[in-house]
């Protein structure tokens, strides 16, 4: 939707019936109004001419009434029908925005900026709204407004008078054009320095904890003060360009009224027109004062809105990395059986490979245990089974599919995953252990919870399964986090699970207790468990050593251990951790840093 045509034209193309309606009723309602000047007029010269009556008063009375009721009534609802367009517009547009990034790849939001996407969904959205809610509402008072007044002005009171008033007005065109470009500019920047603000105070939210451990409240403020400022002058400069262009748009329109009042007046005393006429043709020009600075108004707003339609166009057409492979043969189920076959991967912004030659071979219902330095490629691998990115063709098959031939859909589906940073949403405990399509019921979620070893932890809590977690579940403790990561993965009925460093921040009680439920819960699962302690994996069907995106280590727990490598190094440190020396009869934990 709205990839290639400009947003607005495709939406009144889609709408253009509510349009027409809309715009009946407020034609109705302007020539109505314009009804007016000719009351005033008849009124103006019966006063002058001395021949109107109390009755007539009566009579002209009732027509002002009907004229001003009507113009109420037909404004009203021809208002009440633009505006739900606008509205309309902004709800389809926002759903366009969302329907499309969640088809996004996960390459694509690590270099966006949340503060731009949020400028897309908020500012630029309003934006186009606006185009429609004053935009093509006013330019439809000024066309209905402007031809008619323009046409009575001229065939019933006086051509050359009004020649001479409209004489200015195409400096007002000229005026336009010299600032459209700085106004889009204007336009443009202002947005990036909302994006811009907006991503500053995000990354202040997020890292408030580290912020204040390191005393940073001050640096981080004249960072937020900078941009800050920074986008109030980009929206002064705007002010400046809009008010100037408002301030001779104004002019122009003044000097129109000057003329209107100084021939008009020479015409009246020449006899040329009557009072009533003068009356009438400066009612007209009065008509016309609005919808001619609106003009002005809705040029400004449509340069804005052409940028703010360009930015959202660029977002919708920009295409999916990751998508289902055309013509091939669905597949609808999934049983477990995964083969990776000679792959290599490199990132696309990367010089060296990620991963080099892996072959590995798992088993329908069998564990694999993958360990490894800091950017071995542990994770890489992990994300190519999911397909937040593309593995090569034919190097990673699932009950002999090649993984690119099976639907997104049927892969996740089929694949329950607990993510290393332990994501939880702001919803509720029991919603985020919920957290698939499928429905559970009550005794589902309190099972899984019992699985993962949080359950007591949540009936501490106040409000305990429908205690709100807040932004990211950070008012639960890391272990905590963890525990109904996992609780939400064993809960979905795959027959893949996987586990990226998933128990690293609960004590070894909990972790033995686990690693038993877990156990149990996987032998009729496939299942993938990235860890940095040997605790967690050492029960494994096959472990794997990572080194440099290559496997240089594989076997069991116990063949690993004769082998005198990387893996041996890693269980014999871990051994003695608790070993430490001793500070002042204190032993000393040093914590390792983790991926």
């Amino acid at each position: 939707m709205m990839k290639n045509k400009p947003i607005f034209k495709e939406h009144f193309v889609l709408h253009k019936w509510s349009y027409l309606l809309g715009t009946i009723l407020l034609t109705i309602s302007l020539v109505l109004q314009l009804f007016v000047p000719v009351l005033l007029k008849k009124f103006t010269d019966g006063l002058q001419n001395k021949s109107i009556h109390v009755s007539d008063l009566w009579e002209l009375s009732l027509w002002f009434v009907i004229a001003g009721l009507g113009a109420f009534l037909f404004r009203s609802s021809g208002r009440i029908y633009i505006f739900k367009m606008s509205r309309i517009l902004e709800r389809d547009l926002r759903s366009s925005l969302f329907s499309h990034w969640e088809k996004l790849q996960a390459e694509y939001y690590q270099n966006q900026r949340i503060g731009n996407l949020m400028a897309h969904a908020v500012n630029d959205v309003n934006i186009m709204r606006q185009i429609v809610m004053q935009g093509y509402f006013q330019m439809v008072e000024a066309a209905v407004l402007i031809s008619i007044s323009v046409f009575m002005m001229a065939s019933t009171i006086h051509l050359l008078l009004t020649l001479l008033v409209l004489l200015p007005l195409p400096g007002l065109t000229y005026i336009a054009y010299r600032f459209r470009s700085k106004i889009q500019l204007h336009s443009l920047k202002v947005q990036e320095a909302i994006g811009t603000l907006t991503s500053r105070v995000q990354e202040f939210c997020s890292g408030i904890s580290v912020i204040k451990t390191y005393i940073q409240e001050q640096e981080e403020r004249k960072k937020f003060t900078n941009d800050n400022q920074a986008n109030v002058e980009v929206n002064k400069q705007l002010i400046r360009a809009n008010s100037l262009f408002t301030s001779l748009s104004q002019g122009i329109i003044g000097l129109s009224y000057l003329i209107s009042i100084v021939f008009g007046s020479i015409l009246v005393m020449k006899s040329t027109i009557s009072l009533g006429d003068f009356v009438a043709f400066n009612t007209y020009l009065s008509l016309l004062i609005a919808p001619i600075e609106n003009i002005g108004k809705v040029i400004n707003l449509l340069q804005q809105g052409r940028a703010a339609d360009d930015r959202i166009r660029q977002v919708l057409s920009t295409e999916p990395a990751i998508k289902d492979e055309e013509g091939v043969t669905p597949v609808t189920s999934i049983q477990g059986d995964i083969i990776i076959s000679n792959l290599s991967f490199k990132y696309q912004k990367s010089k060296e490979s990620a991963l080099r030659n892996i072959n590995v071979s798992i088993p329908k219902g069998t564990s694999l245990a993958i360990v490894g330095k800091v950017g071995s490629g542990k994770s890489t691998l992990v994300n190519l089974l999911l397909r937040l990115y593309n593995p090569p063709k034919n190097s990673i098959f699932i009950d002999e599919h090649d993984i690119r031939d099976v639907p997104l859909k049927t892969l996740r589906a089929s694949v329950a995953y607990v993510p290393q940073d332990n994501f939880l949403f702001s919803s509720s405990i029991k919603e985020n252990i919920a957290f698939d399509p499928n429905p559970y019921q009550d005794e589902q979620v309190l099972h899984a919870a019992r699985q993962a070893h949080v359950y007591e932890d949540i009936m501490d809590l106040p409000d305990k399964f429908e205690t709100e977690l807040g932004e990211r579940g950070l008012s639960l403790s890391g272990g905590q986090r963890q525990r109904v990561s996992i609780a939400r993965a064993l809960i979905k009925p795959s027959p893949i699970i996987i586990f990226d460093d998933s128990l690293s921040a609960v004590d070894s009680k909990t972790e033995t207790n686990i690693l038993n439920t877990m156990r149990t819960q996987m032998k009729s699962r496939t299942s993938i468990i990235i860890s940095h302690r040997i605790s967690t994996i050492q029960e494994a069907d096959q472990i794997i050593v990572l080194d440099k995106g290559e496997i240089v280590e594989r076997g069991t727990h116990q063949s690993l251990l004769k082998q005198n490598g990387i893996y041996k190094n890693m269980f014999a440190q871990q051994t003695t951790e608790f070993s430490s020396p001793t500070l002042n009869g204190r032993k000393i934990l040093i914590k390792k840093r983790r991926r």
